[in-house]
């Protein structure tokens, strides 16, 4: 394990020939900027998660439980396959970006030529697995999928890297709008399943010729392909550790659809899958504020390790801030949700259980975030591996027994031990996160919200919108008169609104 660490501690920049040490950035004002953009691309993105869950409805609808079973099949092997064509190359490439924003260039015409490589070992796999699923005929818009969405991603991470998401934040809700007109087009004219495939990869492509021409225009660097043979070393090295790690991720939240599929039904994938999708766009937030945060993360690893902890403590509240009263809410609302959402009838019961994963599954980002800006991926690696271990082993057990039902409480239990084993191994290796302290003024405001829902409990869609802004105003009124925020996060927090309103 020392060893490891050991290679995971090595500065990547210095691998480099001929670089000099890199001067420390400026840290003084980056938490700040940090979490202002980390509003402004939330906010962004909540509507735009609105537009794509009511878009994957429409195609559950149009498609039937089976058939929308066999596309989110299809889906699952593409995340599955895009592991070898990405290598863990775009979080290396935001990583050393931040740290060294002189070498963005070089960096991404490296990311770009190592894809067409990794792509190409892709294809194959993804073959295999749909042909093993007895779906190979989806395999070109699948294998088109992880192809410009492996770009798309990259040009993506230069502006997360370059902390430029005023640009992000300008494409999010377009991008959602413009595959949403592709669905509605489909819906009309009674489209298959390969057709909703391909309206996901035009959505990306367009996407990316959006970024390709902010980053050219904006001269932050020119995407091109160069071979940088300096850098196949070093980032094969450093880039297998993360590879790993999203392997066992990637098939620790997917495993439980093929092994759905094998013991029960497509029909059960569908009610599944639907179900797990509401809990997978609210996942979109912790994500979103984990691809800001990171970045920073590694910058202070560099410049101010002192100030990593801290971070990420605060990284850590944030997100329990945000999580608690969803789970609380959706636990409580289920059949509500599932009728305002139009799931599937059967989808109710998953979406039940999987209500009970959200705050652990927010909290679970945390160490994500950390370990990886920290050089200690290979840590992480094996945390990841420990859940994925667990996750199958619970598959295995649930699902032939209790079929989709079981695989949602598998999603829930894995979710609940990767936070204890993060929280374990963190503390051995880097520090304390005080989980505690962070959350117990929090944990008592969403209860107080909880109790109120459940008097109240609202039957039909208006008054449950009314509820629902009256437990967040009461929630939020909990974290003021509970003391939950303190000084510091007040002044950063005001500090993020007059930035705002002074433009």
């Amino acid at each position: 394990m020392r060893a490891s660490a050991r290679v995971a501690r090595s500065d990547m920049s210095a691998t480099i020939e001929g670089m000099s040490e890199p001067a420390a950035p400026a840290t003084a004002n980056l938490g700040k900027r940090a979490l202002k953009n980390t509003v402004l691309i939330l906010g962004a993105r909540v509507i735009s998660r609105v537009i794509a869950l009511v878009t994957v409805v429409l195609i559950g609808h149009v498609l039937g439980d089976a058939n929308f079973g066999r596309m989110q099949t299809a889906v699952t092997y593409s995340a599955l396959a895009s592991i070898v064509a990405d290598f863990g190359f775009a979080t290396l490439y935001v990583r050393e970006g931040a740290r060294r924003p002189d070498l963005v260039q070089r960096l991404l015409g490296f990311a770009m030529s190592m894809r067409v490589f990794l792509t190409a070992v892709a294809g194959p796999l993804l073959f295999a697995g749909l042909w093993f699923a007895g779906i190979q005929s989806l395999w070109l818009p699948a294998f088109a999928i992880i192809f410009i969405g492996g770009y798309l991603q990259l040009l993506r991470s230069t502006l997360y890297a370059t902390q430029r998401l005023n640009f992000e934040i300008a494409e999010i809700i377009p991008e959602s709008l413009l595959l949403l007109g592709l669905v509605v087009l489909g819906a009309h004219i009674n489209a298959g399943t390969g057709y909703f495939l391909w309206a996901y990869a035009i959505s990306y492509a367009v996407a990316t010729v959006y970024f390709a021409a902010v980053i050219i225009g904006r001269g932050m660097a020119r995407p091109s392909w160069n071979l940088d043979r300096s850098l196949i070393r070093p980032w094969l090295i450093t880039g297998l550790p993360l590879a790993i790690t999203f392997l066992f991720t990637t098939v620790y939240f997917k495993v439980d659809v093929p092994i759905l599929q094998h013991f029960r039904s497509y029909a059960e994938v569908g009610w599944y899958t639907l179900a797990y999708k509401p809990f997978e766009a609210l996942l979109f937030i912790p994500v979103t504020l984990r691809s800001v945060i990171f970045p920073v993360l590694s910058i202070y690893k560099r410049a101010a390790p002192e100030r990593v902890l801290p971070t990420a403590e605060k990284f850590l509240k944030g997100l329990a801030l945000l999580g608690w009263p969803i789970t609380v809410g959706v636990f409580l609302l289920t059949p509500q949700f599932n009728d305002l959402l139009q799931l599937y009838p059967q989808s109710e019961a998953a979406f039940h259980i999987l209500s009970l994963g959200i705050f652990f599954a927010f909290i679970d980002n945390t160490f994500a975030a950390t370990f990886n800006a920290i050089d200690r991926q290979k840590s992480f690696a094996y945390i990841a591996l420990s859940g994925l271990g667990i996750n199958v082993a619970l598959n295995l057990f649930l699902i032939p027994a209790f079929g989709y039902q079981g695989a949602s409480w598998a999603t829930v239990l894995t979710e609940v031990a990767l936070v204890a084993i993060g929280w374990t191994v963190l503390r051995a290796q880097a520090g304390t996160l005080r989980m505690i302290h962070a959350t117990w003024r929090i944990i008592p405001a969403g209860l107080v919200m909880g109790a109120f829902v459940y008097v109240v409990h609202p039957q039909g869609r208006i008054p449950l919108l009314l509820e629902t802004l009256a437990a967040a105003a009461i929630y939020a009124l909990c974290i003021v008169l509970f003391r939950a925020l303190d000084a510091e996060d007040w002044g950063a927090l005001r500090a993020v609104v007059q930035r705002r309103f002074a433009g």
